[in-house]
């Protein structure tokens, strides 16, 4: 199962379209269904859109020394 997303070929990709979870990881079954969703034909929906695959980006974070922010000194009770 895979995130599909639909982006139209004038923009500058930075916003989808449409985005939704298909049970296939074939682009060419994705590309289908946008496809018969926009009712058109290959070569016209070709001219006006693209398809891609969502993947999330990950972000580093870093090398975490969370030990060294920690205080040595006990709580008094």
């Amino acid at each position: 199962m895979s995130t599909w997303q639909l982006f139209t070929v004038n923009s500058d990709e930075t916003e989808a379209v449409d985005t939704v979870n298909l049970q296939t990881d074939i682009y060419e079954e994705a590309h289908t269904y946008f496809r018969l969703r926009k009712n058109l034909d290959g070569e016209t929906f070709n001219k006006l859109f693209i398809v891609k695959e969502y993947t999330k980006e990950l972000k580093p974070i870093g090398e975490v020394e969370w030990w060294k922010g920690e205080t040595t000194k006990l709580d008094d009770f």
